[in-house]
């Protein structure tokens, strides 16, 4: 995993990893709050190279924009858990058509007006026991999104949704070009 520290262009820094630096043949998917260690060997024979940073709270969607800009990325996913599932949301309205897919595990809410101006499709993972993000949460985005897929499991929470990430890895590259 390569890692460098990104200078924002308001001086702020961002910790960057990429697997696979100027690796164009592979579909890039950058991860918010999604661990992927146990995710190497699925992203290996799905042709996947990650890219992530370190989120702070001050991370916005213009600062991964440049995360994939200085990667060299046109088109790339987006994968998000709770907050790191809004912002997902929030870039791919920001970035539009360089977005291909969106995956958010127990997503938080974006601001509403955000959602129309995603056209690429959308799961939506949440667990039916999450007692922190109300699985409510993915419905209400469902109504609003143009290409939304809700896949709910009763029996998993607000952590263990995240279980639930190889496969949404085979939606993505399902969806994708």
């Amino acid at each position: 995993m390569f890692e460098t520290d990104l200078r924002l262009t308001n001086g702020r820094a961002l910790h960057v990893y990429d697997s696979a630096p100027c690796d164009d043949g592979r579909l890039a998917v950058v991860t918010l709050g999604v661990p992927i260690d146990g995710l190497y060997e699925a992203g290996e024979w799905l042709g996947i190279r990650w890219i992530s940073c370190d989120l702070l709270s001050t991370t916005t969607a213009a600062d991964l924009a440049a995360v994939v800009d200085a990667a060299g990325v046109d088109g790339f996913a987006l994968m998000g858990h709770a907050e790191g599932g809004a912002l997902a949301l929030r870039t791919a309205a920001l970035v539009g058509d360089r977005v291909e897919a969106v995956v958010t595990f127990a997503s938080t809410l974006p601001a509403e007006f955000i959602l129309t101006a995603i056209d690429a499709p959308v799961l939506l993972t949440h667990g039916l026991a999450d007692r922190v993000s109300p699985p409510t949460n993915s419905h209400w985005l469902a109504t609003r999104l143009s290409l939304p897929t809700l896949d709910l499991h009763p029996a998993l929470d607000h952590t263990s949704i995240l279980t639930r990430a190889e496969p949404a890895l085979e939606w993505i590259r399902d969806h994708t070009g």
